[in-house]
């Protein structure tokens, strides 16, 4: 069996773990730059390795089997590429947002994005929104391959959504400009004006949590409006099984950094929680307007308002938003299909080169 060498940014419970561990007949090496990087202690296991600590990368390669090195952001990439010089493995980069973005980059990004799009063979970006990027910044069509992040849908049934009387919009994701959870609450408060029982629960942690709150009680949002941070996977999910829509309002930061797709509107989507989100990077590819669910114009707080009172309003047409979204992650997000998807691309770049 190959053994792919994967470098990730650190060992915690993302879909990472999945496209490193489980891709079908492919062994892995897990590398991380440092042991500090290592945050969750119960994904420790022979295979995670330092990139610090390999002192002979030739050697290293020969013992453990290594065909592919592949990098899962383009900063690893980049990382990666004397070891690449040195052992003369082909060398695969996941682009996941940012880093398709001169967003609060270093200075000499772009010329080492051409140096990794010259000599890396292959990129996989999360969307092909995040594939045009790259090809504006100089990486070769011909060396892309989408590959999206995927559901594991055994964790995330589908539930018919509930009839009942209550109005709680969910969001989920880091406290960070790009995730517009600033924009929501602001909504919120217009939508409150109409349904004044509902509620808002943003689950995450971040930069801007201390202005999030601050934001909560300039609109006096009160008791409606919760922020829970440091959860468990579990805790997540009863969130979600008490929400009744979950919103997603992503946007450009004022730095220029972008997402991806957001995993949580993926999950939420599976699980038949009906979606409101924006027409941002990734989220057309994920949902198409008022099929899969509603989607608005970025940054802009009476589109957004106004999209969540209309799901409030008609709430009749949930199932058949709910079952629209389920069937389109099935179909193109499903994890077990997309670690398929991986495989068949890293026996297309050993065959190319055999």
């Amino acid at each position: 069996m190959q053994t792919i060498m994967h470098l990730n940014l650190r060992v915690d419970p993302t879909q990472y773990i999945a496209q490193i561990r489980n891709v079908p007949n492919y062994d892995y090496i897990h590398l991380i730059r440092q042991p500090k990087y290592m945050i969750n202690l119960p994904l420790l296991n022979e295979k995670v390795r330092y990139l610090n600590e390999i002192f002979s990368k030739k050697e290293f390669v020969q013992k453990n089997n290594i065909s592919i090195l592949h990098a899962h952001h383009a900063q690893l990439g980049m990382l990666l590429l004397p070891f690449k010089d040195e052992t003369g493995l082909p060398l695969a980069t996941s682009i996941r947002g940012r880093d398709a973005t001169m967003a609060n980059q270093p200075v000499g990004y772009l010329k080492s994005m051409k140096l990794l799009f010259e000599q890396g063979e292959r990129f996989f970006p999360v969307c092909n929104y995040l594939a045009d990027k790259i090809v504006a910044m100089g990486c070769p069509p011909e060396k892309i391959r989408v590959l999206y992040g995927g559901v594991d849908l055994e964790k995330f049934p589908y539930r018919t959504p509930p009839q009942r009387n209550t109005q709680n919009i969910l969001s989920i994701g880091r406290l960070v400009e790009k995730k517009g959870h600033h924009i929501l609450m602001q909504a919120f408060q217009k939508v409150q004006a109409k349904f004044p029982n509902a509620t808002l629960t943003i689950i995450g942690s971040g930069e801007l949590e201390e202005y999030i709150r601050s934001l909560a009680d300039e609109l006096n949002l009160s008791d409606s409006f919760r922020l829970l941070s440091h959860m468990t996977k579990e805790q997540v999910q009863e969130q979600m099984a008490q929400s009744d829509l979950f919103c997603a309002a992503s946007l450009e930061a004022s730095n220029g950094d972008v997402e991806g797709i957001p995993n949580t509107l993926k999950e939420a989507m599976a699980t038949g929680i009906p979606v409101v989100s924006t027409n941002h990077a990734g989220i057309p590819e994920l949902i198409t307007h008022d099929k899969e669910g509603i989607l608005v114009q970025e940054n802009n707080v009476d589109d957004l308002a106004d999209a969540l009172e209309y799901m409030l309003t008609n709430r009749n047409r949930w199932e058949s938003y709910a079952l629209a979204a389920r069937a389109k992650v099935e179909t193109a997000f499903d994890q077990k299909q997309q670690l398929l998807q991986q495989a068949k691309f890293y026996d297309e770049l050993l065959g190319g080169l055999s």
